[in-house]
């Protein structure tokens, strides 16, 4: 339990990693969520972390101009359901 909290337990968190669902984002597409904007900031750091924990994958693409895109690796998809699950217990028992 421990391990999915340290990924999913951040507000942002799961709506980066749900971001990242239909395939690889820049920085600026992620930053938009359904939930509001991300701070720039606070971003930067939530992505370092779910690089950290091996969730996504940072790749930087060298043409000019450099583009940098984020991946959700396998274990990154393997949240995909618990979000999902989520997502449904939310829509049947409402907002808090």
């Amino acid at each position: 339990m421990a391990a999915a909290l340290a990924v999913l337990g951040d507000k942002w968190n799961p709506l980066i990693v749900q971001s990242l669902e239909k395939g690889p984002a820049r920085f600026c597409e992620i930053q938009n969520t359904p939930a509001g904007t991300i701070n720039p900031r606070t971003l930067s750091g939530r992505l370092q972390r779910l690089e950290e924990l091996e969730i996504i994958r940072k790749e930087v693409i060298s043409r000019m101009p450099l583009r940098t895109e984020y991946h959700l690796t396998q274990r990154g998809r393997e949240l995909l359901p618990i979000l999902e699950a989520m997502i449904a217990w939310s829509a049947r028992h409402g907002k808090p």
